[in-house]
């Protein structure tokens, strides 16, 4: 879901608390900012708009707009509907003394298009004084208009709405998956909108970026784990260096590893990294079965036991046991469908059973100990949708509903309410997870969001993904809604992202074209 009544969020937060869940994310800064878009006040009474489900007569979402009681509102509380939609709305709501403005997007059936209604509401009586619609259009089909966000210019009679749509805008100037549409006088008048699309979105930024030193040596495709220390380990080939982010120095690591990429590192319990598992860079393609330890107090790689199986593109994940899983991924003859167990204690591994052959997913801890793993390719090249859970307790794979859409090499985050998060793979939907009722649901749209290298969550709760375009964007859990975050110096693949004890994200290295870069970037809150 995204745009969700208050009421409906605080009762959601206080079941799950009642039922032992984590608590639900606390509101970040940007919920100001993002409640204003479903919120405003005229003649000093506040009105808000939401969407509720319905079943019967048959399956759709209702849009409504709620007037709030309130000692300097003069009409008391009142709820009117404005429309239904197969879909689920991106919902927005302006409001001054002349009126209150409404947008909603309404898909008629599951294969037709989708169109932006809006609504000018009288304060008062909650009728509907003025319905306009805003379409876009492939030839003589009918496009989609994702979202249409509602401001008032400073005239106080303009009012301003910008989104997202697939096609063109009739009249409007530009092209581009962006637009924005201006009613002159839209409390007043029925004065047809001007338009304008673009290829980039007006953006207001959230957080900054700056320069944060050099690597020794230009990387992408790395790892980059953060010690105890607060210094960044960063791996690929057959080096590796710590980062200082306190010095924005960085400095070869005196340790010597076998040649790996694509491979895995996990800081352990102890906080020694377990490095494993990569391709050796040989021709033919050769996957690695070995893994080594690095001790930042001896700054030194030992070898560790190898895994039974060689794999590359995998998945490790530290569980609450202080055993690391490892998942999957591209192997000497295709891909493993071969899980494995490592124990530091008596560095060995173990057999974890199988989750089914695959490379390029996800696999998440969840709140439960259990594990999700989500997606990924399989040697044949067919994406998949299937997810499985694996508990420790058991040593057991169990299968969970499929994912609504085939994802590989998508970015998988664990929020403070213990749903997981799904960007990237292809796809600019966002999935969630919904571990509690084991259901997937979609989430919201972001843009570039098929392009996402990375995502990581902040202490804030929010979530920064960065793109292969260069550019940024911070998630808000609390209102279900994105905001741009600025941009990299430059395009770039195959970049890391790590959260410091700071709470800043340092972006490493990447490819700019086919050039692997040096670069290191920092993003404040």
């Amino acid at each position: 879901m995204r745009t969700v009544k208050l009421a409906a969020s605080l009762a959601a937060t206080l079941l799950m608390q009642a039922c032992g869940s984590p608590a639900a994310e606390e509101p970040s800064p940007l919920t100001t900012s993002t409640a204003a878009l479903t919120s405003g006040v005229s003649r000093g009474c506040t009105f808000s708009v939401s969407y509720r489900e319905i079943i019967t007569p048959y399956h759709a979402y209702v849009t409504s707009v709620t007037r709030q009681a309130s000692s300097t509102c003069p009409w008391g509380e009142a709820t009117v509907d404005l429309v239904e939609s197969y879909e689920i709305p991106t919902l927005s709501l302006a409001a001054n003394d002349l009126g209150v403005a409404v947008s909603s997007p309404k898909r008629n059936t599951s294969s037709s298009g989708m169109y932006l209604t809006l609504f000018n509401l009288a304060p008062d009586t909650l009728a509907v004084v003025r319905q306009t619609e805003l379409r876009a259009y492939y030839s003589i089909r009918t496009g989609i208009i994702w979202n249409g966000d509602l401001s008032i210019q400073t005239d106080g009679t303009t009012l301003k709405v910008q989104g997202v749509k697939d096609g063109t805008i009739p009249g409007e100037v530009g092209t581009g998956s962006y637009y924005t549409a201006l009613y002159p006088n839209f409390f007043t008048s029925t004065t047809a909108p001007t338009v304008t699309a673009s290829a980039t979105a007006e953006q207001t930024q959230t957080g900054s970026w700056a320069a944060s030193g050099n690597l020794t040596t230009a990387r992408s495709g790395h790892t980059a784990t953060l010690l105890t220390s607060g210094e960044v380990l960063v791996v690929s080939d057959s080096t590796a260096e710590l980062f200082n982010p306190y010095s924005n120095t960085s400095r070869v690591s005196n340790g010597s590893l076998l040649a790996r990429t694509q491979h895995t590192a996990t800081r352990l319990s102890s906080g020694q990294v377990l490095v494993a598992g990569g391709w050796s860079g040989l021709e033919p393609l050769y996957w690695r079965r070995t893994a080594e330890l690095y001790d930042p107090a001896t700054d030194t790689f030992t070898v560790a036991d190898a895994m039974s199986t060689p794999r590359g593109n995998h998945t490790a994940t530290l569980l609450d046991s202080g055993k690391v899983l490892v998942t999957g991924g591209n192997t000497t003859n295709g891909d493993t469908d071969t899980a494995e167990l490592y124990d530091p204690a008596t560095n060995t591994w173990s057999s974890a059973g199988s989750v089914g052959a695959r490379a390029f997913h996800t696999a998440t801890l969840l709140y439960s100990g259990q594990v999700l793993v989500t997606g990924g390719r399989t040697s044949s090249g067919a994406v998949l949708t299937d997810a499985r859970l694996y508990d420790p307790a058991t040593n057991t794979w169990t299968p969970v509903p499929s994912m609504g859409r085939a994802r590989s090499g998508h970015i998988a985050i664990r929020l403070y309410s213990g749903t997981v998060m799904l960007v990237g793979g292809g796809y600019d939907e966002v999935d969630m997870y919904d571990p509690y009722n084991n259901r997937w649901y979609w989430n919201t749209l972001l843009g570039n969001g098929r392009n996402a290298v990375s995502a990581t969550l902040l202490y804030s709760g929010e979530v920064l993904v960065t793109f292969s375009n260069g550019l940024a964007a911070i998630y808000s859990p609390s209102t279900e809604s994105w905001r741009y975050a600025g941009s990299l110096s430059a395009p770039l693949t195959g970049h890391a992202a790590t959260l410091l004890d700071s709470g800043n994200v340092l972006v490493t290295g990447g490819s700019a074209g086919s050039t692997a870069v040096s670069t290191v970037q920092r993003y404040t809150r």
